[in-house]
């Protein structure tokens, strides 16, 4: 099971393992955030099963439940990878997909994508750090869980030095 990071979805930004991984794998399951150019590189008779941002299976957190369908996918015996727009470690549900997978014992590897805060900068030519002005870079999402206990505290990191994305 490997769960790949699609980057900011230019297909020549993948990475080379991310590439390999699309092409032998036996299922691959996609966001809304993957755009074709990217899923025309995964193997011809691969299933590709797309997965709405809002998907529930009326157990709980959607990221859960994607994770039960990679978990069944996988205890088939299939190379299955999940396929997620920029980088699955960055707001990207990660820890709730795995859970299911890991609690099935499948083991995860996972392929790193460019997340968007940092190929949007790229894209319009900004540095997001300089020598001179921006030693630091805070990630932040602009989409809190709304049951999530702490909330980000906007008004405390504007004063932080850096550059906040």
């Amino acid at each position: 099971m490997v769960l790949v990071g699609a980057g900011p979805g230019d297909p020549s930004l993948l990475t080379v393992r991310a590439v390999e991984c699309l092409q032998r794998a036996q299922a691959v399951v996609y966001d809304a955030l993957v755009p074709g150019d990217v899923l025309a590189l995964v193997g011809s008779g691969t299933e590709c099963l797309p997965v709405p941002r809002d998907t529930r299976d009326g157990h709980g957190d959607p990221g859960e439940a994607t994770g039960r369908l990679l978990a069944r996918l996988a205890m088939q015996g299939r190379m299955v990878v999940r396929l997620k727009g920029g980088d699955p470690a960055v707001f990207g549900r990660l820890s709730e997909e795995m859970e299911p997978v890991r609690n099935a014992g499948i083991p995860i590897e996972i392929v790193p994508g460019i997340t968007a805060a940092v190929a949007a900068a790229a894209a319009a030519g900004i540095p997001l750090t300089s020598r001179s002005a921006a030693s630091s870079l805070t990630i932040l999402t602009g989409h809190e869980a709304v049951d999530k206990r702490e909330n980000i505290d906007f008004r405390s990191l504007a004063v932080l030095p850096g550059t906040l994305a």
